[in-house]
């Protein structure tokens, strides 16, 4: 039988253990001004209507300053509102889809005031955009929203979606794929369209 080189444990008394890693704290303000960066825009390319986006951001808000105490600091302040603006953005889809529209028989026209044709089109790519990210079920809207137009690196996207790195990987790309042909398709219709003329 070996013998132990260790020293034996005392039973009344408790192991040593490291003391606790030093947690950067947060305050409302540091929240409230990261949020305001980016949050209503996330929210927008997660699908939240124009109309909701201002109440969005705010539940956002809400939740994170709720749970701001329970905030462990396993993942940056940033992912971690990411996080919550999937979630607030997932209820605001449910509610819309169970919610009712008014029909009108005819779209209004749209004009434009001289000099602004660059801020329509601006808001017709996004409207497309918007469209586009509509097709896409949720996990691939939101790796896609994440890493293309948030800019976060994959191995954040997989940290807020709780998911393993491949997964976020494969997510992504699926959803970069329908993105790249939905854009392909429109532009196709538009060539045609314009020829047609």
């Amino acid at each position: 039988m070996k013998k132990s080189s260790a020293l034996p444990l005392d039973p009344g008394r408790a192991p040593l253990e490291p003391p606790p890693a030093e947690r950067e704290v947060y305050t409302a303000k540091m929240v409230a001004e990261l949020g305001a960066t980016f949050v209503q825009q996330t929210l927008r390319y997660l699908g939240v209507r124009d109309d909701a986006l201002p109440d969005a951001a705010q539940d956002v808000l809400v939740v994170a300053l709720r749970r701001l105490g329970d905030f462990e600091g396993r993942s940056t302040l940033k992912t971690w509102l990411y996080g919550i603006c999937i979630r607030i953005a997932q209820e605001y889809r449910r509610k819309r889809t169970s919610g009712r529209e008014i029909l009108v028989g005819a779209l209004p026209e749209m004009t434009a005031p001289g000099g602004q044709e660059s801020a329509v089109q601006t808001a017709e790519c996004r409207r497309a955009l918007g469209a586009i990210l509509d097709a896409l079920n949720e996990e691939q809207r939101e790796a896609f929203v994440l890493f293309e137009i948030q800019r976060l690196s994959m191995k954040e996207v997989a940290d807020v979606l709780r998911c393993p790195l491949k997964t976020a990987y494969f997510r992504h790309q699926a959803a970069r794929t329908r993105v790249l042909a939905a854009f392909q398709a429109q532009a196709a219709e538009q060539a045609a369209e314009s020829s047609g003329k």
